[in-house]
């Protein structure tokens, strides 16, 4: 699997139960794939990856790890 490069958040907002994200458009513009699983009933983006190989191990890992179906969608 590639290196991970994490994506620094331009505004973070908290609450008690969520949190809130503001990423560099320039930095998302990168990601040609997004990675999406099911999380009770309604699906949920994990993040994204500049290549079809970095996506496929990823899914592979989880679907090891987790035993979950992972949707991986062109962007």
């Amino acid at each position: 699997m590639g290196s991970a490069t994490p994506i620094e958040a331009l505004i973070r907002i908290e609450g008690d139960s969520w949190m809130f994200e503001r990423a560099d458009p320039a930095a998302l513009a990168a990601a040609r794939h997004r990675i999406v699983v099911h999380e009770n009933g309604s699906p949920l983006s994990l993040g994204g990856c500049t290549d079809m190989s970095t996506a496929l191990d990823v899914a592979r890992r989880m679907a090891e790890v987790d035993g979950r179906v992972v949707l991986i969608q062109n962007l």
